[in-house]
């Protein structure tokens, strides 16, 4: 461990000498495994009924009802994120504390009001799809700067069917171009990843204080983003997972003496600010603070946003209702509250009416596709079958078959005409709809996505 590291923290917390050895220790000591279930698929009671009867070993954890350590005992040799409970989706793996800030903006609390939430750094999609669940009638813009960590944050939001989130790909500073349009805005800021000591003494050999400054101005010009992009009387949440008081404390009270009459801290302890130690929580190192908007800024430049020309399509009245007697024919199944856009051939679902900010914000992707355009012909898409059952067309698949199916193998099923289906698995007695196959010459071929098929 770098001593540079382990001098600062000492001195800068007032450490023991015993405290700086058990903060030494606990970072060779592995991190409880924790999960997230994803209230989407299945309820919490009927998940922890399937843990049962494969001797998984659930314990709450001190954050939100849907948060638990697990404890595995049998099948070791299948890997947690290979499970087939994992790759259907029942739930999330996840760092605790990582969790968290979503946690302080809610507290835990599932609010069904119409809010416009901006994740100004979202990828990989924990958070977001968190607020997803705690927000569901909100509309969630997820903004990730990097389009190579795009690809994981489309994974994650399109596995945990997050409805209600459209992204963006905007650098985090193009915020401050839109005044006072969302009602809460979560930065979980780019940091110095000082909780990568955890895997290898060798994450923190380029710490020094210069760079740790420059991450400093990057956080502090990204709050002040996230400050003129909020609503008055509205949140901010700001976190990260470094220790040190530069990237939090020192950031938060630059902002808060830049803007003393227009902001104010919403206490989350008696220190005002959250800060999870590996050797207190057993968890990375994490930090949170929150902070509310009361006063309009007076800013001195007037930012002009130009009308957004999308990529995207509302989709025509016409290809609307030929989805809508699609699904209430074959599936027996409702559409008509759901709002659909269309890029190139691909056609995408969300339950958000996006109009309020078509003109403002370049949508780079629209949740969740579900159908393509081929040959001047609906076909649907894996996803479409993921979420709720379908009265129609909708048959049982058995573990083994199911198992197949994720490897992209084919199955016997003579009883079935050619055509769409959607399957579901029976796991302890706990029916969940799985996805959409497709059935020719008596033969299921799976339409599963490549990035979710099972090793």
């Amino acid at each position: 461990m770098k001593q540079d590291f382990l001098n600062y923290i000492k001195q800068t917390f007032n450490f023991s000498d015993i405290e700086m050895k058990n903060f030494e220790e606990s970072l060779s000591k592995p991190l409880k495994k924790s999960i997230r279930i994803n209230t989407n698929k299945i309820s919490i009671e009927n998940f922890k009924k399937i843990a049962e009867t494969k001797w998984w070993k659930l314990t709450p954890t001190i954050l939100w009802k849907n948060t638990f350590y697990i404890d595995r005992f049998e099948d070791l040799d299948i890997a947690l994120w290979n499970t087939l409970e994992h790759i259907n989706w029942f739930f999330y793996i996840q760092e605790l504390a990582a969790s968290s800030s979503p946690y302080y903006m809610s507290w835990d609390e599932i609010d069904t009001n119409q809010y416009t939430i901006l994740d100004m750094s979202a990828s990989p999609g924990w958070k977001t799809t968190e607020l997803s669940e705690y927000y569901p009638n909100s509309l969630v813009i997820a903004n990730e700067i990097d389009k190579q960590r795009l690809k994981w944050l489309f994974v994650n939001l399109d596995r945990m069917w997050s409805l209600n989130v459209a992204s963006t790909n905007f650098d985090w500073r193009n915020f401050k171009n839109y005044e006072e349009l969302f009602d809460k805005v979560l930065l979980d800021a780019p940091c110095s990843w000082e909780w990568t000591a955890y895997k290898t003494d060798d994450s923190l050999k380029y710490r020094n204080i210069k760079n740790i400054k420059s991450i400093w101005k990057l956080q502090l010009s990204l709050l002040d983003s996230a400050v003129i992009c909020t609503k008055v009387w509205w949140e901010i949440v700001y976190s990260t997972c470094t220790l040190n008081m530069l990237e939090n404390e020192e950031v938060v009270n630059a902002i808060m003496e830049r803007y003393k009459w227009c902001l104010e801290i919403i206490p989350l302890c008696k220190e005002n600010f959250i800060r999870n130690w590996p050797h207190i929580s057993h968890t990375w190192w994490f930090f949170v603070a929150k902070i509310k908007k009361i006063k309009s800024i007076e800013n001195e430049k007037q930012w002009k946003t130009k009308d957004t020309i999308q990529n995207f399509e509302k989709l025509s009245s016409k290809d609307t209702k030929l989805i809508e007697n699609f699904m209430e024919n074959n599936f027996w199944y409702s559409t008509k509250h759901k709002k659909f856009y269309k890029y190139k051939d691909e056609i995408f679902m969300t339950n958000k009416n996006l109009e309020d900010l078509w003109r403002k914000l370049f949508f780079y992707k629209i949740w969740v596709k579900i159908w393509e355009l081929k040959n001047g012909t609906f076909e649907p898409d894996f996803y479409l079958g993921t979420l709720e059952s379908f009265s129609k067309n909708s048959i049982l698949v058995n573990t083994e078959n199911i198992d197949k199916l994720f490897k992209w193998e084919e199955i016997n099923i003579e009883i079935l005409k050619d055509w769409f289906y959607q399957i579901y698995i029976n796991n302890s007695n706990i029916s969940s709809p799985a996805w959409i196959i497709k059935v020719k010459n008596s033969k299921a071929k799976s339409l599963i996505a490549t990035k979710a098929m099972r090793k």
